[in-house]
């Protein structure tokens, strides 16, 4: 029996986090990677019809979830893609996370866990090819609803592809481009998860912090032409004051509900 795959963290490589005007990675994390590597991932896959139930029950109530939560959401072509954040780099979605406590229940049990979201995507749509925000996390899917299998709905990762599974999982870098798309006449749904790996765990709050000092940066530079005119060495400097801003905002804002 082959051993399990394990997760190593390649010499060299330097944690990155990226924005514009220069988008794109170049370092030596595979574009995807086995859930074996990751244990702790196996409470996700043990839970994984409650997980697809609470979600349900939750859109017969409510109708379906159609909102997105990102500040800087990729383009999408064909329909809407609607992601629902619970936590987004520590930062929890108070209101979110108790319209889903099922779920908080047990994402808020993998050491390493910093974003949590659901994530549908209707049928025949594209989300157009995109960098994530940092090296320093894994990205994780847990397939609930596939209607349909590869390469009718899948995903690309550099240069490799893959599709979903009902109650598997999907492990990726997401700082590398990718897209995704569907050309079912049904609506597919996963979990989102990203986690910092155990060879960089006691960097969480620093790759939490510093990646929303990058997202806020990027917002600015999106929504105002003055920001995208300065000089190229000042965009690290407003990513390193927001990131600190973060630092001291994200514990509060974690324990204090009404905060946004």
């Amino acid at each position: 029996m082959a051993a399990a795959e394990e997760f190593i963290w390649p010499e060299g490589e330097e944690i990155v986090y990226l924005r514009p005007p220069k988008e794109e990675y170049n370092g030596k994390l595979k574009p995807f990677y086995s859930p074996e590597a990751f244990p702790e991932l196996a409470v996700l896959k043990e839970n994984w019809k409650g997980i697809r139930d609470e979600i349900l029950a939750y859109e017969r109530s409510h109708g379906e979830l159609r909102d997105m939560d990102s500040l800087s959401p990729a383009v999408t072509a064909g329909g809407t893609w609607s992601l629902i954040y619970l936590m987004s780099f520590l930062r929890k979605y108070h209101k979110n996370r108790a319209d889903f406590p099922f779920i908080t229940s047990i994402t808020d049990q993998i050491p390493g866990c910093v974003f949590v979201g659901i994530s549908t995507l209707p049928p025949h749509t594209e989300i157009k090819p995109h960098f994530g925000d940092t090296n320093g996390i894994v990205r994780t899917h847990l397939g609930l609803i596939i209607p349909d299998p590869y390469p009718v709905i899948g995903i690309r990762v550099g240069d490799q592809e893959r599709g979903w599974e009902e109650g598997e999982l999907l492990c990726f870098i997401n700082v590398t481009e990718h897209n995704v798309w569907s050309r079912s006449d049904h609506r597919r749904y996963v979990l989102m998860f990203d986690f910092v790996p155990k060879p960089l765990a006691h960097r969480k709050w620093e790759i939490a912090s510093r990646a929303l000092g990058s997202q806020s940066f990027i917002f600015f530079y999106k929504k105002y032409a003055l920001v995208r005119r300065l000089p190229l060495f000042t965009h690290g400097v407003f990513c390193r004051v927001f990131a600190m801003i973060w630092r001291i905002y994200l514990p509060v804002q974690r324990s204090v509900k009404f905060l946004p």
